[in-house]
């Protein structure tokens, strides 16, 4: 069986709604310690920490997510295998943002509960060849995204590639936030399984199933095999495939071409969404 253990690490950013002073900080600091902050809400993630992205497959994952009010209910599950001809040591992050509370998160691996640290969900594994790892979540997150944050970070980014901000304008921006707050509900499907959270690892199967409200609309990768269906007041967007999951986002229909046109504009490049009522 594959050893478990708690590895030490730093800690994981708090949620988006900040206090005054812990927002000042993070208007402060460079860009790529408070990124994290500015993450769509999302289905819950794992981040291999070491080793080679191809000493590693998914071999299968599953996850549900039912997104109720302001909040998401989610089940992940993840079998990960060493398919390479060495033994791995590596660690894993839970990457599971704006969690209702400390109690937001629970977890087992290989079925055995372990706790969940919101502040260092870490865990560090080891793997013999072809041996696999289980690992099962259970989150409720809140989805509610600061709009006005996520313009105002798009029109900064094109303006200016500067990493930092000046005192006064952390200063314009509290102002701006107290002063006007604009949110809306957003869940993103990410990469689910990565290696950094940046590097892809190899999938054998995913099963996705996402209910929303009714005046949802999904706004889904070009070409993706996702399918809808309504189901009473709900739709139940389905996914089963290796490809095309991730960057599914779903929100309010009358959210949905204003999203689009702020995606496309930052993602020139990239293939457009298709839009599923």
């Amino acid at each position: 069986m594959p050893r478990i253990t708690s590895s030490s690490c730093e800690a994981v950013r708090g949620f988006l709604a900040l206090s005054l002073c812990g927002l000042l900080f993070v208007l402060l600091v460079p860009r790529a310690l408070w990124a994290e902050k500015n993450l769509l809400p999302r289905l819950p993630e794992v981040v291999i920490e070491k080793g080679h992205s191809d000493s590693f497959e998914v071999v299968d994952c599953q996850a549900t997510s039912q997104v109720v009010g302001e909040e998401a209910r989610t089940s992940l599950k993840v079998i990960l295998k060493n398919v390479s001809a060495s033994p791995v040591a590596s660690s894993l992050k839970i990457r599971a943002l704006y969690l209702l509370g400390d109690h937001g998160a629970s977890l087992s691996i290989n079925g055995k509960p372990m706790r969940f640290d919101r502040r260092n969900p870490r865990f560090a594994f080891a793997l013999e060849p072809g041996q696999e790892l289980t690992v099962a979540l259970e989150a409720r997150q809140n989805i509610l995204y600061n709009l006005d944050a996520l313009k105002k970070e798009e029109e900064e980014d094109r303006r200016s590639p500067s990493p930092g901000r000046s005192v006064q304008s952390a200063f314009d921006g509290l102002k701006r936030f107290f002063g006007k707050e604009n949110f809306g509900r957003r869940y993103m499907v990410g990469p689910l399984v990565s290696k950094w959270g940046i590097f892809p690892v190899p999938f054998r199967r995913v099963r996705l199933e996402i209910t929303v409200p009714r005046d949802f609309e999904g706004v889904l990768p070009a070409d993706s095999p996702w399918k809808r269906q309504e189901r009473g007041a709900s739709q139940v967007f389905t996914f089963e495939g290796t490809e095309g999951f991730s960057g599914a986002v779903f929100l309010p229909r009358q959210d949905a071409a204003a999203f689009r046109k702020l995606q496309e504009a930052a993602f020139p490049a990239s293939p457009s969404a298709r839009l599923c009522r």
